[in-house]
C-alpha cells in the first residue's frame, strides 16, 4: 500500500510541476497583450491639414525583461494613411540619458517582415511597417524614465515611458 501512496504522490507532483510553465504569469497570452498596450505610445504627425503618419512606439522590455535583457528593444509601427511608401530616412530615433540633456543613437534598426511577428508582437493596421530598434543597455540610461525621441521631418516627439500603469491580473 505505502508503495502506490508514493507512486500516487509522485505523479500528482510531476503533473502539477509541468503544468506551472504553462500557467506561469509571465508567459500568459492575456498578461503579455495588456503588458504591451501598456509599454505602446503613439503620436501622429499632420502635413497640410492631414494626417500624414501615425506611429506607435512599444517598449518591449516592460513587456517581457527576462527575453529582452541584452539591449533596449522597441517595437515602431508606422503608418501612412496616404497609403504612400513610408521613408524611414524621415525619422531619427533617440533614447534619452540619465541627465536627459544627451540622446543615445540606435545601435541597430531593423525592418520586420510579415512572418516575423506573434500572437503579441504584431501591427495594429496591416498596412503599416514595422521594425526592431535596439539600443545599448548602459548606465547612462534610466530605464524607470524611460524617453524615446522621433523626430519625422523636424517635428519632434517624445515619448514618455516613465509612468506605470496598474498591473493586469490574468484571471
Amino acid at each position: 500500500m505505502g508503495i502506490w501512496r508514493v507512486g500516487l504522490v509522485l505523479v500528482l507532483a510531476c503533473a502539477f510541476v509541468s503544468c506551472t510553465n504553462y500557467f506561469e504569469k509571465g508567459y500568459h497570452p492575456e498578461l503579455l497583450e495588456e503588458r504591451k498596450i501598456q509599454a505602446t505610445r503613439k503620436f501622429q504627425t499632420i502635413r497640410n491639414d492631414k494626417i500624414d503618419l501615425v506611429v506607435f512606439a512599444t517598449y518591449l522590455n516592460d513587456i517581457e525583461r527576462t527575453y529582452y535583457k541584452n539591449l533596449e528593444y522597441f517595437f515602431i509601427e508606422i503608418y501612412a494613411p496616404s497609403q504612400e511608401p513610408v521613408i524611414f530616412k524621415r525619422l531619427r530615433i533617440d533614447l534619452a540619458t540619465r541627465d536627459g540633456k544627451s540622446w543615445l543613437e540606435p545601435q541597430y534598426i531593423r525592418l520586420l517582415n510579415k512572418n516575423e511577428y506573434d500572437e503579441v508582437l504584431h501591427p495594429i493596421n496591416k498596412w503599416s511597417n514595422c521594425y526592431l530598434v535596439a539600443f545599448a543597455k548602459s548606465t547612462l540610461i534610466d530605464t524607470d524614465k524611460m524617453l524615446l525621441r522621433i523626430v519625422v521631418d523636424e517635428q519632434e516627439e517624445k515619448l514618455d515611458y516613465s509612468f506605470k500603469v496598474i498591473p493586469f491580473q490574468a484571471l
